[in-house]
């Protein structure tokens, strides 16, 4: 028995649909989010975070093999070498737009079922970037739906493949709970996935893409993509995978993509998903202290609409898709402070908290753990203190102050913890600071 099964992808759609994005035509090309595969679609073609395939035409590697560079010889764990034939069958993007057998380009991932994300680009390369995310609760609503969240890297310039490591549900339509794999799409036409591992709701996800080249290569020929499971130490990497000669200068710190959505309960029922701890690095492997992350809403005029919303920092991306109901969005994303002398209590910083849902909010509580603690927040005309027991409208908001009151030296952390009737409840808001002498 062979120790994977094959796919190899045609493309050359892909990149007619960058270069629509690209010429600001995008409005019309896109279809990120659709009730069903659109007509034309053979049934027993398989859905992947790149569009619809013929299961003959999906690569999957076992751990140990490679891709080598050239997109067409599959190189074993012991060192033994195959061809790869070429795909014989179309490839759909979610649009049910068709490449022809045997496309050589990669029709561009960012618009195959993609719902919002958080990006940036960069006029040289990166070479690495790390994200954490952590399993939702499954849908509650269960209609063949296929929901994928990941960061990546991709080449603005030239889309050829997108290289990313991804947390899906139903990831192949076939009625799979959530898994992991690491996945490129596509070298010389030919999508590839390492083997997927299973995961549960609440397991923290790490996922790492980084250049096999030394520091200052600005185009490295191979990378490494690894999904591992924090929680119970699984993992799946796909091994120097060819970059097919692109530059990866466009980075994503996270992406919802989904398919066949007809209600918002057919995604997670907490309403959002954070990638915290988004550690960007340049080519010369140094971090990027404050990326200039944007959000785009690819589905900002498909149906069903469902709070979409995307928040960042530095080093965090909220990724909002509530279900009807209220939906809690904080604003900074976290709080630090400097230097502040043992004993001695730090100004207030302020955090907003929206709720961009569509019913009532209804806050139990309000709670800091650490050196943290709350602040009196007056009442104005401009400004409705949050409370606990009090209630927030549907897009309406209201504040908390926090201070923070070192009784040690050295780094201190904490968080402040939000309780409440969302289905993302409760939320928790990063504190840190410094205590000194």
């Amino acid at each position: 028995m062979r120790p994977y099964t094959r796919t190899v992808v045609v493309t050359l759609a892909m990149m007619t649909f960058c270069l629509m994005f690209l010429a600001s035509t995008m409005a019309q090309a896109q279809v990120p989010v659709r009730p069903s595969r659109p007509a034309g679609v053979p049934a027993d073609y398989v859905i992947t975070p790149f569009g619809y395939f013929h299961p003959s035409c999906v690569l999957r590697l076992a751990p140990g093999e490679t891709v080598l560079a050239d997109g067409r010889v599959l190189q074993h764990a012991d060192g033994k070498v195959e061809d790869i034939p070429a795909c014989k069958y179309p490839h759909y993007a979610a649009s049910g737009a068709i490449a022809a057998a045997g496309a050589t380009k990669a029709e561009s991932p960012t618009i195959n079922g993609w719902v919002e994300s958080a990006s940036v680009t960069t006029s040289t390369a990166y070479g690495e970037i790390i994200a954490t995310w952590t399993v939702p609760p499954p849908p509650t609503s269960k209609n063949g739906e296929i929901v994928y969240f990941f960061p990546g890297l991709e080449d603005i310039n030239d889309v050829v493949s997108i290289i990313q490591p991804v947390l899906g549900w139903n990831m192949d339509g076939t009625n799979t709970p959530w898994t992991i794999a690491s996945w490129n799409c596509c070298p010389s036409g030919i999508t590839v996935e390492s083997t997927p591992v299973n995961v549960n709701p609440g397991d923290t996800i790490e996922g790492t893409t980084v250049s096999t080249c030394g520091a200052g290569t600005e185009s490295c020929p191979t990378w490494n993509i690894t999904t591992a499971d924090l929680t119970t130490g699984g993992s799946t990497t796909l091994g120097n995978t060819p970059n097919e000669g692109q530059t990866f200068n466009w980075a994503f710190g996270g992406v919802l993509e989904a398919y066949n959505i007809t209600q918002c309960s057919d995604y997670p029922p907490n309403a959002s998903q954070t990638f915290y701890n988004i550690a960007l690095y340049d080519y010369n492997f140094n971090l990027i202290s404050n990326p200039a992350w944007s959000a785009t809403y690819w589905a900002k005029n498909q149906t069903p609409q469902c709070n979409y919303n995307v928040q960042m920092t530095a080093t965090q991306a909220t990724l909002s898709y509530g279900t009807s109901g209220p939906v809690v969005s904080l604003s900074p994303a976290s709080l630090k402070w400097g230097k502040v002398v043992v004993g001695t209590t730090s100004k207030a910083k302020k955090v907003t908290l929206t709720n961009t849902g569509t019913e009532t909010l209804d806050i139990t509580s309000i709670a800091t753990s650490g050196d943290f603690a709350l602040a009196t927040v007056k009442a104005t005309k401009k400004v409705t203190p949050c409370v606990n027991g009090g209630t927030v409208a549907a897009g309406a908001k209201c504040e908390i102050a926090v201070t923070f009151t070192p009784l040690q030296t050295g780094t201190l952390a904490g968080d402040v913890t939000f309780t409440d009737n969302a289905s993302n409840s409760p939320q928790q808001l990063p504190l840190s600071g410094t205590g000194e002498e």
